[in-house]
């Protein structure tokens, strides 16, 4: 067998499907992992890395005397399986191979995925041969030359990666760990360190000082507006920026018509096409679209192992001669931009434009399939023709500007305009996305005097630098050498994550500056690109096979210990700089009820909330939604009428949710319910408020006598507000139970949310789990639930609240089970059964039952049914099964419907108790003659 390992389950699809040339492909799945298979051979996807490099076993206890944060430099290391599944699957099939093919993709971190799977399948066969297939599109002609060209692994390469895997398992684990135990941080709210991570959070606190250190200078600006041909033409002067007031102003009252044409230059200006794709190039155009550096690699990721790109990570910038580049337009010309790629072709320059990078990994990127907008997506078909059209924009001639400047004078003042015609397109043609903007202007001849309509004089000051946005920042990192083209946009998304910057552009939390500036403070080393500068020069050595692993790793050690020298020393004050500074960043404002500080509070667990430092003198609290939806961090806007920051939830992988406000919200998100207080009126209302009660919830637990002096009540009518709240506050609980029951049991579709479908129920009456169980169907659908999920969520409704109910009447548990199975779903059910019946149903005894029947009539405030001793019952069915043909399964259906003895057997409508038993009435008529039969031969025989 030939196996084939690619990098993930759709790429090993895809490269089946391409191999088989049309053959049928076979999908089978081991474990939930799919292999591919045709003919002899089968294709296997890994998840990116299935294994990862762990410390020892020993090392997880972050406040072990013995493993210390610094011990984990010198710690030694193991590969353990993050996908077991597929690790297990993989060895499965390489002991039936006769050769290995790895497809990963062909990078650092590519070549080391692909000596993974290499040594999974070496531990288990080890004379299979092994080759390697390289490609940089999952295309026809990519896929079939790589598999017929195939190479070895590139050790050289893997190493190098493998050596930053270890460098940055040994620098973020020992410093995030020292920093967080430092700091007494624990959980979800360790310290984040990294080797990349730091150098790069420094620069978005560096360039925050910057802007804190600004000191703005002003400047003002002299213009003038003229007229010709009825067109306004604005002209400025050409001293630019004055810094000198008065000398704006003396320039400005010197200007006096006429205004004065002094000279016309015209001439052309060459707008050469733009450079291809590589990974920075691309992130940044992204951008511009609006798409986050994360975003925009995750799509075209997508995309490349579908086929519609090549492969995204690349930092050449010159198209190689080996690549079609008329394979490429034959190919996107049947897109839906055919007319683009014929106008490209037909007016192609004679060679495409060169970057200044070239490497021999990957080309630059560009199309490789067809793809359409309802194929793909909207976001995925919008990176597709940013991709197009660049790659069109390399091919297509240069843009040629008309380019028109005028000065002029007005009373020994000159002024200037310039315009600018674009006579070409070009490129422009086929590429939107880079602006050209005409500034046409009439024909000026020298000599000619023209009105001036309007001076102005404006007053500007000097901007501070700009923050970094995230394609700006790659693009430094880039410079800086930080990081690699595959990782930049992950170490951003990574601080955003961890909490240490936020929006974008991008600007420091406190904690983020806070952490920074106590690793400059004590271990500069850490923050500086310097060292990673170096480290990352020796991955090169590493791949160029002029240094050893081993060595740049025993290096960065060294690094690492120098590093830990400064910090331990300095590790109280590290600690108590950052616990005191960060305190802060949870430190909302004011509490309103008491004048002390609010602030978030993180509990264990999941629960969050917002309380009082002055607490238990002070129970003023918020609460938040639970940590599942969110990290609560503070921002630093600020409300206008409570005084207090901003609250957001931060979760990974999903847009924050901003709560704003926290009292803001608190009001409004409880106004409702408090008005639903039947003595809740607008003046009580207002009042309450004004001494900080803002929900149900606290009037319902107040004491009437405290109320009635808050709200400044009658004792009377503050006991009424509080029962009052105490009857809405079980009103909300139900609803809320209702609503939990509806995200547990609806299924979440696109178009559809929870807030509409509780909403349109409601309307209809549907407020509770007791009123959902009363629903008809038809009130769900017109909520917007399908059929078929109306009557599923209806019966879980009926069977939940009446379990609920039966519950709370005091049926155990246990047997509360057991009567469900029977069908016994609620009360009414118990009183109709009767005790015989749900006895047999249930398999348990008659007087179990008949305390559990008691109950159900009590709650239902009917009549006790008669107790039929258990003498007379055994008697009664000893009588029936007597009778010839009687069977104990018969005996028990009989019983179940209320037939316990001869009597009750003749007394039966045979029509009924057929339907109720299952039995054919034929056969029960049978029964009843029998019985009589019976009864009168002991009658005669007395």
């Amino acid at each position: 067998m030939h196996l084939i390992v690619a990098e993930k389950n759709i790429s090993a699809h895809r490269i089946a499907e391409i191999l088989a040339g049309g053959h049928k492909v076979i999908e089978k799945k081991d474990a939930g992992v799919s292999t591919y298979s045709f003919g002899n051979t089968t294709t296997v996807g890994l998840r990116g890395h299935v294994v990862e490099v762990d410390f020892e076993p020993g090392y997880e206890n972050w406040r072990s005397e013995k493993y210390t944060p610094r011990s984990l430099i010198d710690a030694k290391t193991i590969k353990v399986p993050t996908e077991k599944r597929i690790v297990s699957l993989l060895q499965k099939l390489a002991r039936h191979a006769d050769r290995v093919t790895i497809a990963t993709d062909f990078d650092t971190e590519g070549e080391l995925i692909g000596k993974e799977a290499y040594e999974l399948v070496r531990a288990v066969n080890r004379d299979v041969k092994i080759d390697r297939a390289r490609f940089s599109a999952i295309t026809p002609q990519e896929i079939r030359s790589a598999f017929a060209n195939t190479t070895d692994l590139d050790f050289a390469l893997a190493a190098a990666g493998e050596a930053r895997q270890s460098i940055d398992l040994m620098w973020g684990a020992s410093l995030t760990r020292f920093i967080s135990l430092a700091a007494r941080r624990g959980g979800n709210n360790i310290l984040s360190v990294g080797r990349v991570q730091s150098p790069t959070l420094t620069m978005i606190v560096d360039r925050e000082k910057e802007i804190e250190k600004f000191v703005p200078e002003k400047y003002w600006l002299l213009g003038l507006l003229t007229e010709k041909s009825g067109e306004q033409i604005e002209a400025r002067h050409t001293n630019g920026r004055f810094k000198d007031q008065k000398a704006a102003e003396l320039a400005r009252d010197r200007t006096k018509e006429p205004l004065v044409v002094t000279e016309v230059r015209e001439g052309t200006k060459q707008d050469r096409s733009p450079s291809p794709f590589d990974t920075t190039t691309y992130i940044v155009a992204a951008a511009r679209l609006g798409f986050s550096a994360a975003n925009a690699m995750r799509i075209a990721e997508e995309l490349y192992m579908n086929g519609y790109i090549s492969y995204p990570r690349t930092d050449n910038t010159v198209y190689p001669a080996s690549l079609d580049l008329n394979g490429v337009l034959a190919t996107i010309r049947n897109s839906p931009f055919k007319k683009d790629v014929e106008w490209t072709i037909a007016h192609r320059r004679a060679e495409p434009t060169r970057g200044k990078k070239s490497s021999t990994d990957h080309p630059p990127i560009h199309p490789t399939g067809v793809a359409t907008k309802e194929g793909i997506g909207d976001d995925a078909f919008r990176i597709y023709e940013l991709v197009l059209r660049r790659f069109l924009a390399t091919l297509a001639p240069d843009a040629l500007w008309q380019t028109l400047k005028v000065n002029f004078d007005a009373g020994g003042e000159t002024y200037t305009t310039t315009g600018g015609l674009l006579t070409e397109p070009g490129w422009h043609t086929v590429y939107p996305f880079s602006e050209a903007r005409e500034t046409i202007l009439p024909v000026f001849v020298n000599g000619e005097k023209l009105p001036i309509k309007k001076v102005s004089l404006d007053e500007k000051e000097t901007l501070p630098p700009a923050r970094y946005t995230q394609s700006k920042l790659i693009q430094r990192m880039e410079e800086l050498g930080l990081g690699t083209k595959s990782t930049r946009h992950e170490v951003i998304a990574k601080l955003v994550s961890r909490k240490y910057v936020e929006g974008n552009p991008l600007r420091p939390t406190l904690v983020g500056r806070v952490v920074t500036e106590a690793l400059e403070h004590n271990a500069d080393a850490i923050t500086r690109p310097d060292m990673t500068q170096t480290i990352e020069s020796h991955m090169q050595q590493i791949k160029e096979s002029r240094r050893t692993p081993d060595d740049v790793i025993e290096e960065s050690r060294s690094m690492l210990h120098k590093a830990f020298d400064q910090l331990e020393a300095n590790e109280q004050v590290i600690g108590d700089d950052i616990r005191d500074r960060t305190a802060e960043e949870l430190n909302l404002g004011r509490c309103p009820a008491c004048g002390g500080t609010l602030a978030i509070k993180h509990m264990r667990g999941s629960t969050q909330f917002i309380g009082c430092s002055r607490y238990p003198e002070c129970t003023f609290n918020i609460g938040l939604p639970v940590t599942q939806w969110g990290w609560a961090v503070r921002t630093d806007d600020i409300c206008e009428k409570h005084h207090l920051h901003f609250v957001r939830l931060v979760r990974k992988g999903a847009r924050p949710w901003d709560i704003g406000c926290p009292l803001c919200h608190h009001i409004s998100s409880n106004a409702e319910s408090l008005t639903e207080i039947p003595s809740m009126d607008e003046v009580l209302l207002e009042k309450a408020r004004a001494r900080h009660i803002y929900t149900v919830a606290e009037i319902a637990r107040s004491e009437p006598d405290a109320l009635a002096k808050t709200l400044d009540l009658a004792p009377g009518t503050a006991q009424k507000l509080k029962d009052e709240a105490g009857t809405v506050l079980e009103k909300l609980r139900r609803r809320s139970e209702c609503r939990k029951f509806m995200r547990n049991h609806l299924i979440p579709r696109k178009g559809r949310s929870y807030a509409k479908i509780m909403g349109a129920l409601k309307e209809s009456g549907v407020t509770d789990l007791a009123s959902l169980a009363r629903a008809s169907a038809a009130t769900l659908q017109q909520a917007g639930i399908g059929e078929n999920e109306a009557r599923a969520l209806l019966t879980e409704a009926r069977i939940t609240h009446n379990g609920q109910l039966l519950k709370g009447i005091g049926i155990p548990a246990v047997s509360l089970k057991k009567y469900v199975a029977a069908g016994i779903e609620g009360p009414e059910d118990f009183v109709a059964a009767g005790v015989e019946k749900l006895s047999t149903l249930t398999g348990m005894s008659v007087g179990t039952v008949n305390r559990h029947l008691a109950l159900v009539c009590g709650y239902l405030h009917r009549p006790i049914p008669v107790t039929i001793p258990k003498a007379r019952l055994e008697k009664g069915r000893k009588e029936l099964l007597s009778v010839k043909g009687m069977t104990a399964t018969i005996a028990d259906k009989f019983a179940g419907a209320g037939i316990i003895n001869g009597e009750s057997l003749i007394a039966a409508n045979a029509k009924i108790l057929s339907a109720a038993t299952g039995i054919e009435e034929e056969k029960i008529l049978v029964y009843q003659s029998l019985m009589r039969k019976k009864q009168e031969n002991a009658i005669i025989r007395i």
